[in-house]
């Protein structure tokens, strides 16, 4: 891997963050790692940065501060991420917006911003889960999250093409990432076991490798 390789990891205080930052480092990459609690920011990272993404001044000013470095980002993963559970008419505007926010509009204006610093066949990654193919009950308002982000995914790969730009949606089923015990509100349903997240990231990195766009459930 080349030196001036760089990718900024979002949601680097997570389980999945924190595995993209340690394997990303072990290729080479220099790691400019973001997230709300910047003191849960893996080692591995070059960089720590703060991230609130309900915060429109707070995704402003970390997209200001990157594009002031003269840097050319190489990739972008956005590993950030929150459930909820209920009934739709259980859940409030207000619990709407938030998932709506953290999993789809506060990634995509950061992403946004930092596309003039994207490098020419670098990477975008995002991971929108199974939910983001099927519908479940109890689900509506995070499944509309992932759906949204999952649509701009896809229309950004499009826009993106003549870059030769990588933009992968992936789609695991449940992962023991411990996000459903820490949702934003409701109760999770008694899920089975769930794939490791190790696995699952390896899967996402080899389909990097391999150029695919979309990373069905089926392929984890």
């Amino acid at each position: 891997m080349e030196d001036n390789k760089s990718v900024l990891v979002i949601g680097a205080s997570g389980v999945f963050g924190l595995l993209f930052c340690n394997s990303l480092k072990a290729q080479g990459y220099r790691v400019f790692a973001a997230a709300r609690n910047t003191d849960a920011i893996p080692a591995s990272a070059d960089v720590r940065l703060k991230l609130d993404l309900e915060d429109q001044g707070s995704i402003d000013l970390l997209a200001d501060y990157l594009k002031e470095q003269n840097l050319a980002l190489t990739g972008i993963v956005q590993a950030a991420g929150v459930v909820g559970f209920g009934r739709i008419d259980e859940t409030t505007t207000a619990d709407s917006n938030r998932l709506m926010q953290i999993n789809h509009l506060g990634p995509a204006s950061l992403i946004s911003q930092l596309l003039p610093i994207l490098q020419d066949e670098g990477f975008v990654i995002g991971i929108n889960g199974i939910v983001s193919e099927k519908t479940f009950p109890g689900m509506a308002a995070y499944t509309a999250s992932k759906n949204a982000n999952a649509a701009f995914l896809a229309t950004l790969l499009m826009e993106l093409r003549r870059k030769k730009i990588h933009v992968i949606d992936a789609k695991p089923g449940h992962t023991e990432t411990g996000l459903a015990s820490r949702a934003l509100f409701g109760t999770a349903p008694a899920f089975p076991q769930g794939m490791t997240p190790e696995h699952v990231v390896a899967v996402i990195l080899q389909g990097l490798a391999e150029g695919k766009t979309v990373i069905a459930s089926s392929e984890f």
